[in-house]
């Protein structure tokens, strides 16, 4: 009797569950645009798969899908970048959705790699899911289809009675009739995402792929050297014997590498060793004293003495031309297209707590020259001098000493003042919202015994941060922002221990409000210790060359390589 009973209320159940679902109305879909991953703007290839799943779903009697805009507006600033399952949670419950859709292009080359997905809010979980990787459109128009498909019939229970999928080449005959006014529109979305394939707008191209450092096999776009058995501090790029070739001039801790490019080696060219209690910050190359053969650049510190050089190639060898410089030293490009020796000498209180001043070589001595309308408490590492766009007024572009990076109007009041909440809003242009650059390159203000300390204070230290450097990808007369993040997840206050084990490179632009990201690339194993952008081995083509760490530290040995990125640049 008991088990009678219990298979009675179990029908009952499952009628009264069927009989709330023929009930309910219209389900409620909210299709999110998805992220685009490329080098190049795909923007055509993101709105037309988003207008494609919105038509195809919008066909169902029992689907409700949510107006662009209302989505758009839930997205706020979040649009363009990968959103999290929480996050399209949130937005799902925000808009009152019973279901949304969201996902992933991936354009490299001619490939195109989709990645969508559908979440159910209330059960808040990704339902059914669609990848594809295709080379062309018209390979992946049939799985966004697909996918709109698997989608209505998910919700719906079964299968709906809409419209099979728009013809494409070779399935234009199995095509079943469609309304006019849906077929028109969905064609004039294919047609336009085909238009502007064709072409696009180009931005820029690095080549995105993921880099395993450990297995090059088949990886376009970019050259990795051998590896170094050493930790590299800087890397600068320049003709430095008058050859007619760049050489690479690479520092480690204590000792300067030059080397050549030969195919797919570096070269040796000369190993200058340095004294072991020396620490080495930074190199850079630049003919500063105008005699036409470019300068190596070294800042140097022992403890708390600053004793930079500078080493020239003469008389068929490198000598020290000037020693025991007081500074810190960069050289930075200038709008003008000439380079610019910055000097920084060391703070009392805090290392970079100092004005900031040209370095100018004169009767055979570099010395301090002009003030430069720096804040005090910038530093010279991670600094850039830029106009931003034609027209407009030289900017500086700098990492604040917490790695957010800001851009100012020239001007010489303390950073910290500039800094203060409605103090100087003329001087600070826009600050960013995530940290940029970052740097394994510590130099301590505090003495050996403190140094057994693992927590480092403003006051008590400092970092060397990556370069920022500018340059016309696109070549549409404006420059990008080339910057390197480097990454880490567990902060960016602990001295002995080596945070950075990855990297990815940003190019941003400004587009008269604030630094609006282009592209990025995936992330890159290895922490990027200093960077240029230039023509390596004049072939007219621009590079991106990275002086990378692959992994440093007691327990692992030290290991380093150079990578080179072709940059893909319009005619």
């Amino acid at each position: 009797m008991k088990k009678t009973v219990s298979i009675i209320f179990l029908l009952a159940a499952c009628l009264l569950v069927a009989a709330s679902a023929s009930a309910r109305g219209k389900y409620t879909i909210t299709v999110l645009p998805f992220a685009a991953h490329s080098a190049e703007n795909i923007e055509y290839v993101r709105q037309g798969i988003t207008e494609m799943l919105t038509s195809r779903l919008s066909t169902a009697d029992r689907i409700e899908v949510t107006p662009k805009s209302v989505a758009m507006e839930a997205l706020g600033g979040s649009g363009t970048k990968d959103l999290t399952p929480t996050e399209v949670h949130n937005i799902g419950r925000q808009l009152k959705s019973d279901y949304v859709v969201w996902g992933s292009i991936t354009k490299i080359g001619t490939s195109i790699s989709i990645d969508g997905k559908l979440t159910d809010i209330a059960g808040g979980k990704s339902d059914i899911s669609v990848f594809s990787q295709s080379q062309t459109l018209d390979e992946v128009i049939p799985k966004i289809n697909d996918f709109s498909q698997r989608i209505l019939v998910h919700v719906l229970g079964d299968s709906p009675e809409v419209a099979p999928a728009p013809p494409v080449a070779a399935q234009q005959t199995a095509a079943a009739p469609k309304p006019p006014a849906a077929a028109s529109r969905e064609a004039q979305i294919i047609a336009g995402m085909k238009k502007s394939g064709g072409k696009g707008t180009f931005t820029s191209m690095i080549n995105p792929e993921f880099i395993n450092a450990s297995d090059p096999v088949n990886r376009r776009g970019f050259w990795m050297s051998q590896e170094f058995r050493t930790e590299f501090v800087g890397m600068a790029i320049g003709d430095v014997n008058n050859d007619g070739r760049n050489e690479i001039v690479i520092v480690d801790r204590h000792n300067i590498y030059i080397y050549r490019k030969e195919k797919e080696t570096l070269l040796l060219l000369k190993k200058i060793a340095g004294k072991s209690y020396d620490q080495y910050i930074s190199v850079d190359v630049a003919d500063i004293n105008k005699d036409g053969i470019p300068e190596i650049i070294v800042t140097s510190l022992r403890e708390k003495l600053l004793n930079s050089f500078v080493i020239q190639y003469k008389d068929g060898e490198y000598k020290t031309i000037a020693s025991d410089i007081r500074f810190f030293l960069r050289v930075i490009d200038t709008p003008s297209g000439m380079p610019m020796l910055l000097g920084q000498s060391y703070g009392f209180d805090k290392v970079f707590e100092t004005q900031i001043y040209e370095i100018v070589f004169r009767n055979g001595k570099y010395i301090e020259g002009d003030k430069q309308p720096f804040p005090l408490g910038l530093s010279i590492y991670g600094l850039a001098i830029e106009d931003l766009g034609p027209g407009m007024k030289e900017k500086i572009i700098a990492f604040d000493e917490l790695d957010y990076l800001l851009v100012l109007t020239p001007t010489q009041k303390a950073l910290g003042r500039i800094l203060s909440f409605g103090f100087a809003p003329e001087e600070l242009l826009w600050r960013s919202d995530e940290v940029y650059g970052g740097s394994n390159n510590f130099i301590a203000n505090i003495d050996k015994e403190k140094l057994k300390s693992y927590e480092a204070t403003e006051q008590e230290s400092a970092f060397a941060n990556t370069r920022l450097l500018t340059f016309d990808t696109n070549r549409d007369g404006k420059k990008e922002l080339i910057v390197i993040k480097n990454l880490s997840s567990v902060g960016r206050i602990f001295k002995k221990l080596k945070l950075f084990t990855s990297s990815e490179i940003h190019n941003l632009e400004w587009d008269g409000i604030g630094m609006a990201e282009n592209w990025r690339t995936k992330k890159i194993n290895g922490y990027v210790a200093d960077y240029a952008i230039m023509d390596l081995d004049n072939d007219s083509k621009p590079k991106i060359i990275l002086a990378l760490v692959k992994s440093v530290g007691a327990a692992v040995s030290d290991r380093s390589v150079l990578v080179i990125y072709e940059l893909e640049m319009p005619e």
